[in-house]
């Protein structure tokens, strides 16, 4: 029986420890990508049922790389200033606030971290 990307979402929530459902449609973008890479590295046209738990803990991998100030934002902002020496003026870095799409180098990344569960599962093409 093969997994689906619904069964992988509370997996997800639980392995990084999101109780709110605000950030679904995130976690749902990344469950399918990393569900295609699957699908594309094991030549297979659905995830089968016993990576189930490689395919959450792979999605969890690309999450916290890439998108961990969205998920747990951080407390109170802080207070900004400037620092001036001289004539030179130096201003804190903004915070990044719109969550960025998920870039093919982190997932190539996690899908390189765990290609040896994977590759058990891995056909040939002829």
């Amino acid at each position: 029986m093969a997994t689906s990307s619904k069964d992988i979402w509370p997996l997800v929530k639980k392995r990084l420890g999101v109780r709110v459902n605000d950030h679904d449609e995130l976690i749902e973008l990344y469950t399918d990508e990393i569900g295609q890479r699957i699908r594309t590295y094991i030549n297979a046209t659905a995830v089968p049922e016993a990576l189930t738990y490689t395919w959450a803990a792979m999605v969890a991998s690309a999450l916290s790389a890439e998108q961990l100030a969205v998920l747990f934002p951080p407390g109170e902002e802080t207070v900004e200033f400037e620092t001036t020496i001289g004539d030179t003026t130096v201003k804190p870095i903004k915070s990044v606030t719109a969550p960025s799409l998920p870039t093919v180098a982190v997932l190539d990344s996690v899908v390189f971290d765990y290609r040896g569960e994977l590759n058990a599962f891995r056909k040939l093409r002829w």
